[in-house]
């Protein structure tokens, strides 16, 4: 059985849409897509080409600092605030 006869199990941290696709699911623009990843805030998916790739779960995360951004936290504050949501409960 080669590699493309196998059936692609997608999850919900499959990364399977690209910055463009990621900017108009999310209404974030592609250069703050970029901002967000330099500062650390996210991490998508690359390809082997270096093409970034976004899951279902980083696109609710980017709707979430996009929310945080309108609502004029700064980039600390979106920082711990995504910090203790991510955090497992004690």
């Amino acid at each position: 059985m080669g590699r493309l006869d196998r059936p692609l199990r997608r999850t919900r941290a499959t990364p399977v849409y690209t910055i463009g696709a990621a900017s108009r699911l999310t209404g974030i623009p592609i250069w703050t897509l970029r901002w967000i990843e330099k500062h650390g805030l996210l991490r998508p998916g690359r390809t082997t080409g270096r093409q970034r790739l976004y899951s279902d779960s980083e696109l609710e995360l980017l709707r979430e600092v996009r929310g945080l951004m309108e609502q004029k936290v700064n980039l600390a504050g979106i920082r711990v605030i995504l910090r203790l949501r991510l955090a497992p409960a004690r």
